[in-house]
Order: structure tokens, then sequence, then C-alpha cells
């Protein structure tokens, strides 16, 4: 498996469930370039954001919207 964030390897993890869910331990990925954790519950949501066009088409926005040099707005 692939990082979506860096395209570095992806391997197997697991990770506390902090919400109680039923679960101690939560199978996962982790990423070992960047650090990028993906679990079952991150997954549902991303898919559920994909689904709604509105959503992905603002977060697209955002993205595009740049800060000038220096980082600082006018």
């Amino acid at each position: 498996m692939h990082c979506t964030r860096c395209k570095g390897t992806m391997v197997a993890d697991y990770f506390i469930d902090m919400e109680n869910s039923g679960e101690l331990w939560m199978p996962g990925w982790r990423c070992l370039a960047c650090g990028e954790v993906v679990d079952p519950l991150i997954m549902k949501h991303r898919l559920a954001q994909e689904k709604t066009p509105e959503i992905a088409e603002a977060a697209t926005r955002k993205k595009r919207k740049a800060l000038p040099v220096g980082g600082v707005k006018d």
C-alpha cells in the first residue's frame, strides 16, 4: 500500500482507541516516510467527503488559494 500524501510505503500498525468504541487497539496503516495514519474510521470519513460534491469542491478551492510570498495575507 502506498501513502496518498507522499507515495511512501505504508505499514500495518495498531493504535489506541481514545473514543472507546469497543476495542482498545485499532488496526490501521502508518506511512514510514511522512507519518500519515489511516484507520477504518478515517477511511469512512474520507469516503463520505468524496461522496459530497460540495465539500470536495470547497476543499479543492481552499487548496488552490495560496498565500503571498512570506506567508502573510494583506
